[in-house]
C-alpha cells in the first residue's frame, strides 16, 4: 500500500470526536482537563512480533503495550498517536485496525501520526492521559520502606502461550489503585518481576524481599521445575506492581472491587539489594536477573 493509502484507510476508520482535532492537519489538538502524563512505546518485526503472527494482534499489541504505560501511572488514557513503518509483505490494513480497535476498547481516540517506508514493519505509539479529580499520578519512586509489594493478575509463561500479544491494559484497575492513599509507588509489570520491581526499589532508595511462594504463576506456565523462574523472569505480562502500605493491605485486599487476583508477594526493606526467598526453609538468595533492553 501506498502512503496516502494507508492515511486513507485509518481516517475512513476512526471515529470524530468533537473534543479532538484529528487527521487531516499537520497536528493534532485536543483541549486538556488538568495535568497530562505521555508515554510512547515502539514494536519492530522479529524483535516483539513475528511474520506468522495474527496482523490484528500485531496492531492491538503496540496499542495495549503503549496504554499500560498510562495504566502504571493511574491515568485515564485521552488520545493517541501512531508511527507506522511500513514494509513490504505484511497485512497493513488488518494490523493498522488492530491497533486502532484496541485503542477504542480503552476510549482512547486515535488522533494523529506518520507513515514512513521501511525495510522493518515497525509501529510506535504515543498515548497520553489525565488524572481525575480524586486521583493523581502515582509514581514508582514514592516506595518506602516496609511497604508490601502487590501485583495484579498471574506472571509467567506470555511468549510461549502467544499471550504477549494479546496484553491487557489494567486502566481501571490502576485509575482505582490511584484512588486510594495506601498506594505509593506503581508500575506496569513488562521487562519481567525480577527486572521490575529492582527498578522500584532503586527508585524508591529501598532493597527488596521477594517471597517465591507468594507469587502468583499463570497456567500458561508448563514448565514444572522452572516455574517460580519463568514468572520472575519471563516479562510481557503488563500487570501492575503496587508499594502500598503494609497495615492498610488488608483492607485494601478486602475492597478491591475487580475480579482479577491482587496478590502480596513482597516487601521493600532497608537492606540494600534485591532477594528471594525461595521456599518454606528460609533460603534467601539474590534475586536472578531480569531482561534488560
Amino acid at each position: 500500500m501506498r502512503e496516502s493509502e494507508i492515511i486513507e484507510f485509518i481516517k475512513e476508520r476512526i471515529s470524530a470526536h468533537k473534543q479532538h482535532l484529528g487527521i487531516g492537519d499537520d497536528c493534532c489538538v485536543w483541549q486538556a482537563n488538568g495535568q497530562q502524563c505521555l508515554s510512547s512505546d515502539a514494536i519492530i518485526a522479529d524483535v516483539h512480533f513475528k511474520k506468522d503472527d495474527e496482523p490484528r494482534l500485531i496492531g492491538r499489541k503496540a496499542a495495549a503495550a503503549a496504554l499500560s504505560d498510562l495504566a502504571a501511572m493511574g491515568a485515564n488514557a485521552v488520545g493517541a498517536s501512531l508511527v507506522y513503518q511500513c514494509a513490504e509483505g505484511w497485512a497493513h490494513q488488518e494490523i493498522i485496525q488492530g491497533c486502532i480497535d484496541e485503542l477504542e476498547r480503552h476510549q482512547c481516540p486515535l488522533l494523529g501520526g506518520d507513515t514512513v517506508a521501511s525495510a522493518t514493519l515497525g509501529l510506535s505509539v504515543t498515548v497520553w492521559g489525565e488524572h481525575g479529580p480524586a486521583q493523581r499520578f502515582v509514581l514508582r519512586e514514592n516506595g518506602k520502606i516496609a511497604d508490601v509489594l502487590i501485583v495484579t493478575g498471574s506472571l509467567g509463561g506470555s511468549l510461549k502461550s502467544g499471550r504477549h500479544l494479546k496484553p491487557e491494559p489494567r486502566l481501571m484497575e490502576s485509575q482505582w489503585l490511584a484512588q486510594q492513599d495506601s498506594v505509593h509507588a506503581m508500575m506496569d509489570l513488562s521487562d519481567g518481576l525480577a527486572a521490575d520491581v529492582p527498578r522500584m526499589a532503586d527508585a524508591s532508595g529501598c532493597g527488596s524481599l521477594i517471597l517465591g511462594n507468594n507469587v502468583p504463576i499463570h497456567e500458561d506456565v508448563t514448565q514444572i521445575g522452572e516455574r517460580l523462574q519463568a514468572a520472575l523472569c519471563d516479562g510481557e505480562d503488563f500487570e501492575l506492581l503496587c508499594a502500598v502500605d503494609a497495615a492498610s493491605w488488608p483492607q485494601l485486599k478486602t475492597e478491591w472491587p475487580f475480579q482479577i487476583p491482587l496478590t502480596m508477594i513482597g516487601m521493600l526493606n532497608e537492606e540494600k539489594g534485591q532477594h528471594l526467598l525461595e521456599d518454606e526453609f528460609g533460603k534467601i538468595r539474590p534475586l536472578p536477573k531480569g531482561f534488560e533492553h
